[in-house]
C-alpha cells in the first residue's frame, strides 16, 4: 500500500515545483523577457535592449572582426571564485584592448543578468540549434566549438574565457590573466 501512495504523491509534488536549471530555461521567462530574446543577425549591432540567442559559429564570426576578444559563458548567479561581476570582465577587456562577448549559458534568472552594469549586449547559447537541451549538452557543444574542437568531444576542463587574438583561439582560462 506504501509503494502506491509514493507513486501518487511524487507525480502531484513534481507538478506544483518548478525544476529549473536543467534545460535552458526559456518557459520560465516572462513575456517581457521573451520579448526581448532575438535571434542574431549579423547585420545589425547588438545593442543591451536585446538578448541574441547565437551558436559558436556567430559568436566566432563577430570575434574575428576585432584584433583581440574574449567570449565569456557564463551562468547567472553562479557561486564559484571563477565567476566575477561582469563589469569587471568588461573592465579588464576595456584595460587590455579587448573586445569582450558576454554569453548566458540559460535563460535562467535572466532579469539579475540585465541588472548588470555593462555597456556590451548580452547573447545566450541558442539550445535549439545544438539540440540538446537535457542538461544542458548544449553548452559542452558551443564550448568546444569555441575552442576549435568537435562538438562532440568529452571535455576535460570547464574554463569559461575564451581568448582570440587576430580572429584564432588563443587559450581558456577559470580566471582572468594577470
Amino acid at each position: 500500500m506504501k509503494k502506491i501512495y509514493f507513486f501518487i504523491i511524487i507525480p502531484l509534488i513534481s507538478s506544483c515545483v518548478q525544476v529549473r536549471g536543467i534545460g535552458d530555461d526559456y518557459k520560465y521567462l516572462t513575456n517581457n523577457e521573451k520579448n526581448m530574446i532575438k535571434a542574431y543577425d549579423n547585420t545589425i549591432s547588438p545593442t543591451r535592449k536585446n538578448v541574441y540567442k547565437v551558436n559558436a559559429t556567430e559568436i566566432l564570426n563577430e570575434v574575428k572582426k576585432y584584433p583581440k576578444a574574449i567570449v565569456y559563458v557564463f551562468t547567472v548567479g553562479c557561486p564559484s571564485d571563477t565567476c566575477l561581476p561582469l563589469n569587471i570582465y568588461e573592465e579588464y577587456a576595456k584595460k587590455h584592448g579587448y573586445k569582450v562577448f558576454f554569453v548566458l549559458t540559460s535563460y535562467k534568472d535572466l532579469g539579475d543578468a540585465l541588472k548588470e552594469p555593462i555597456s556590451e549586449p548580452l547573447f545566450v547559447i541558442d539550445g535549439n540549434y545544438y539540440g540538446k537541451k537535457f542538461l544542458r549538452k548544449y553548452v559542452s557543444f558551443f564550448e568546444n566549438e569555441l575552442r576549435g574542437l568537435d562538438k562532440n568531444m568529452k571535455r576535460t576542463t570547464y574554463e569559461s574565457l575564451h581568448f582570440y587574438e587576430n580572429g584564432l583561439y588563443k587559450n581558456s582560462y577559470y580566471y582572468l590573466p594577470k
